[in-house]
């Protein structure tokens, strides 16, 4: 996220951090095994793909991992001019150490949050800003294109939804809808509903109020029948057993949150995960906002047990203080492992088994949550983190970097 406004104090994150003991500092921690491509522990850095040339642009955005007829796929998105390799790629990632590139979408798309339908049949890819003359179908438009993925080797733009902005977007995880966040602090907010039963004509189905302003993110639980949403100044959970028509059922804040930026369900549902990007993807000092873990066995109302800053701060300072702070995340499937992206903190990896239901407490405290692994490549500034289908795995897509790929060599959980 880099546009959002520094808009609420940041004292009340330090307060935080005070009250529950802070982190530990890096020579509590293993000593650093430094490498070649960079500094970590826990995971090894395989090998980069490289996903744009630009200097000024972002090489890596967004990232998803799918298996479409038997091979795993990463879809990537570059905001670089097309000319500097930006674009959407696809990434087949079946054996994660040869990944190689397998398709190229020549539509460049600013934020470029990615998603793929139920059905593993169409990418949706989304922009915030009026699309130039590479942005395909976003020609002098905002909202998310559609490309047929039936073919991941072959893919095809063949649609757009016209919103009034898209920050992100969600697919849902049974049925062929979007839910659209264009992350507007201007009041009223709003959440855009999108039907995708014809994804080369997505179709406006219902609009619903967020106030007082718009999500920045969505995300829904495995069934599809509740939704949370990262709201920036709150977070909201929402019945969604009819996607067309949800219904309000909780709103909150995390203690100490500055800018709630990305919120999601543990695969059983029994747990929420909520992200604070301090100074929403501007420079920023570590550790940055942290995240947040909620117990929701009651599905009713979240229950605070949990809290994360990085323990280790070997970050990249190539050219100056950049942003150092939690973004895009991934859960694994059996959900006691996180992947987490934390900018120039480059990605982390976590073991969670015990976060929920534990007392509130900083990294590693007992019963909390453990820091498996990290690793800083050269240049890192990672946007998104995410597990291979198998959860051995993780792939960064990098503003500065483009794709990596590393291997979990950590005996965590």
């Amino acid at each position: 996220m880099r546009k959002t406004t520094r808009f609420i104090a940041l004292t009340a994150l330090f307060v935080l951090v005070a009250a529950i003991g802070g982190v530990a500092s890096a020579d509590e921690r293993q000593s650093v095994a430094a490498q070649q491509e960079g500094q970590g522990e826990g995971l090894k850095f395989i090998k980069n793909i490289e996903t744009g040339t630009c200097t000024s642009g972002w090489k890596g955005t967004d990232n998803e991992v799918r298996t479409i007829k038997g091979r795993d796929y990463a879809f990537a998105n570059s905001f670089c001019p097309l000319k500097e390799g930006g674009g959407i790629y696809v990434i087949d990632v079946t054996s994660p150490a040869k990944a190689k590139i397998v398709a190229h979408i020549p539509c460049v798309l600013s934020q470029g949050d990615v998603q793929i339908s139920a059905d593993l049949k169409t990418l949706m890819v989304a922009h915030d800003s009026t699309g130039g003359p590479e942005s395909c179908t976003g020609l002098g438009k905002v909202g998310f294109i559609t490309v047929d993925i039936t073919n991941p080797k072959k893919p095809k733009v063949i649609g757009h939804a016209d919103t009034n902005a898209s920050h992100n977007i969600t697919a849902h995880p049974k049925k062929p809808f979007v839910y659209n966040s264009t992350s507007d602090l201007a009041p009223p907010g709003d959440i855009q509903i999108w039907s995708i039963k014809n994804p080369a004509k997505p179709k406006l189905v219902n609009t619903i109020d967020s106030l007082p302003h718009a999500p920045h993110d969505i995300s829904f639980n495995s069934k599809g029948t509740k939704a949370v949403t990262a709201a920036i100044s709150h977070f909201d959970v929402f019945d969604t057993t009819d996607p067309a028509n949800p219904t309000l059922t909780w709103t909150g804040q995390c203690p100490g949150c500055t800018i709630t930026h990305d919120a999601k369900f543990l695969p059983n549902g029994k747990g929420l995960l909520i992200g604070d990007e301090g100074g929403g993807g501007l420079p920023y000092p570590c550790p940055g906002g942290a995240w947040y873990f909620y117990d929701f066995n009651t599905e009713q109302v979240p229950v605070l047990t949990g809290v994360y800053w990085p323990a280790n701060f070997v970050a990249n300072q190539e050219g100056g203080v950049g942003a150092c702070t939690s973004h895009v995340f991934d859960i694994s499937d059996d959900g006691t492992k996180i992947a987490i992206s934390w900018y120039t903190l480059g990605t982390r990896y976590l073991d969670i088994t015990s976060a929920v239901g534990a007392t509130v407490g900083g990294n590693n405290a007992p019963g909390g949550i453990i820091e498996c692994g990290w690793y800083v490549p050269p240049g890192a500034d990672s946007w998104s983190s995410k597990f291979s289908t198998d959860d051995r795995w993780i792939f960064s897509n990098d503003i500065a970097r483009g794709f990596d790929i590393f291997k979990i060599t950590a005996e965590c959980g």
